[in-house]
């Protein structure tokens, strides 16, 4: 069941954002506050005009100081708050912009475990959503909100120094008002609550389809996809239908809670002007003074909904950004140099239930070449994973050097090396730009070494723009093999002392697979760590490990492994066979 998403919550949550800028934010709406105080004073000076008028007894001069005094507070309270909503906006645009990139900063923070656990669109939806209502809510503030609040109450300061029945039946009137608003929104904040989930589950779903359109059109899957999408969006316009039945349903009460006291409001100020109580100049003010609060009052009819649609924003973009774990590094160092690495009784898993690793023991020395072989779900991506520390071992110990893995800093660690996937990720960039993007550096010879080595240069003659060719989103305009190239190609030209290539030639044919493996065998002072499908690919490794269920149960050289004649052995036999047929 999901916590209850407090009041008290949501301003802290506001005030979250506004920090870096509270003191400017307090010093603007205290000046707002001033100049809509001093607005207030016009319809009372009004009010003496128009009793000068009918009881002209004071002269003239009484008139002009009056007319003075009416235009004097009518510019100061104008300049104030038009000065201050000015300099609130301009604070509001940068709040946002900080909101919106602190917030992408936070989620790229988070760890592939927590990214796991929600749709991309989703996430991105929570984000959005909330930095646009954000924005609402500070315009809500600063042009409504604000002014109407300081309004309320400077009017039942007046009322409450012309008469204390008319200070009474105000708040009554108030009370009454809100109370019935509260139980509405009570409801409509439940309604808005599932319509955000309903929309965040629709644009996560639209997200998942159209990033897999290939794969959805190569199965046939366009009208289930079409389905799943308009059910989605049925049930969010069910849900809209719905709050605008209950925001009927309280327009018509409140509108008559508002009309029944402006009523008693008229029946108590006429009798009060008939006794001679009150002067027809108090009577301008009353009317003017109820108007503003039947402004106020209609300012939080229409304005609660926004407003419930902003909490809800804040409830689901906070409950993410809270989700996304600490990275804690403090104390821990740069990795300057290594010369080994060792795996002590390693155990990781994804969730407490399974182990995909298993009491993992492994040194790396620099320098060396390390083959990994096992099939699917032995655990070799989580073992690069874990060296890539985007996880961290549930059990025992990665020290590199003398110093644990917690111990390092993960941005200097990744510094040391490079790491091409099977499915390799390109940009809707240039072939040049793709590869450039994993370096700084601008060295052309380091370029063209990385695009020889790869045989991605044999790629870029074919293609109309070499290698300025724009690949498209996710490098559409290419084939897998032409990917890992290219792939391969980034992680040369980032020039890391470790190169690890998870099955990143899986998808090329073997006598290309050949000679880049070739060509990666005779870099040097390269550690170089492959997993390859293909067995002959690593006859040249100086160790080679055989993983089985997350335990590595063989271990030596290509001969030593065949001549042990084990599980490696058999699989090399079982290639060859695959081979010959």
């Amino acid at each position: 069941m999901e916590k209850k998403y407090s009041n008290t919550q949501f301003i802290k949550d506001f005030f979250y954002f506004v920090r870096n800028h509270k003191a400017k934010f307090i010093f603007f709406s205290i000046i707002l506050t001033l100049g809509i105080l001093i607005g207030l004073l016009p319809p009372l000076i009004l009010a003496e005009i128009i009793n000068f008028f009918i009881d002209n007894t004071k002269g003239i001069n009484h008139f002009y100081f009056l007319l003075i005094g009416f235009l004097t507070s009518t510019m100061i309270g104008y300049s104030l708050i038009s000065f201050s909503k000015y300099k609130l906006e301009i604070l509001s645009n940068k709040m946002q912009n900080e909101l919106k990139v602190s917030s992408f900063e936070k989620i790229i923070s988070g760890s592939l475990a927590w990214q796991d656990k929600e749709k991309t669109g989703n996430k991105l939806e929570r984000i959005n959503a909330g930095e646009k209502d954000f924005q609402k809510l500070m315009g809500l503030y600063i042009h409504k909100g604000m002014g109407n609040i300081i309004t309320t109450l400077g009017v039942l300061g007046i009322f409450a120094f012309f008469g204390l029945k008319y200070l009474i039946l105000t708040v009554i009137f108030l009370f009454t008002y809100l109370y019935f608003e509260k139980i509405f929104n009570k409801k409509m904040s439940l309604i808005s609550l599932k319509l955000k989930k309903a929309k965040e589950e629709s644009s996560g779903s639209s997200f998942e389809i159209s990033s897999t359109i290939s794969t959805i059109k190569s199965l046939g899957l366009e009208s289930h996809s079409q389905k799943k999408i308009f059910g989605l969006e049925d049930n969010i316009l069910k849900l809209k239908n719905e709050r605008r039945m209950a925001s009927t349903k309280k327009w018509y009460v409140v509108t008559f809670i508002q009309s029944l006291f402006f009523a008693l409001f008229l029946f108590l100020v006429g009798s009060d002007i008939a006794k001679g109580i009150l002067t027809i100049g108090i009577f301008v003010v009353y009317i003017d003074y109820f108007k503003k609060l039947h402004n106020f009052l209609a300012m939080v009819s229409l304005e609660s909904n926004r407003v419930i649609d902003v909490k809800s924003s804040f409830n689901r973009m906070m409950g993410l950004l809270r989700s996304i774990p600490e990275i804690k590094e403090e104390g821990a160092h740069n990795l300057e140099s290594w010369k080994k690495i060792n795996f002590k009784g390693v155990s990781f898993g994804y969730n407490k239930n399974e182990k995909i690793l298993k009491n993992f023991n492994l040194e790396i020395n620099k320098g060396e070449k390390i083959g990994v072989v096992g099939f699917s779900g032995s655990g070799k991506s989580t073992f690069f994973k874990l060296l890539l520390k985007l996880y961290l071992p549930s059990k025992g110990k990665i020290i590199i050097d003398d110093k644990k893995i917690q111990e390092i800093k993960r941005d200097s660690l990744l510094h040391k090396i490079s790491y091409v996937p099977q499915d390799v990720e390109l940009f809707n960039l240039s072939i040049k730009d793709n590869v450039k993007i994993s370096s700084k550096a601008n060295n052309l010879k380091k370029y063209n070494a990385s695009l020889s080595t790869s045989l991605t240069d044999e790629v870029i003659k074919k293609l109309p723009l070499n290698d300025l060719t724009i690949l498209g989103e996710k490098g559409t305009r290419i084939s897998g093999g032409e990917k890992q190239r290219i792939g391969i190609a980034r992680a040369l030209y980032k020039d890391s002392e470790i190169l690890i290539l998870d099955e990143a030639t899986s998808n090329l044919d073997f006598n290309t697979e050949k000679k880049i493996q070739n060509n990666l065998n005779k870099l040097k002072n390269k550690t170089l760590i492959v997993s390859a499908h293909r067995l002959s690919t690593l006859q040249n490794m100086d160790k080679i490990i055989y993983l089985e269920k997350g335990t590595i149960i063989e271990q030596g050289s290509f001969k030593e492994l065949l001549k042990n004649k084990g599980k490696f052995y058999k699989l090399w036999q079982k290639n060859k066979a695959k081979k010959k047929n």
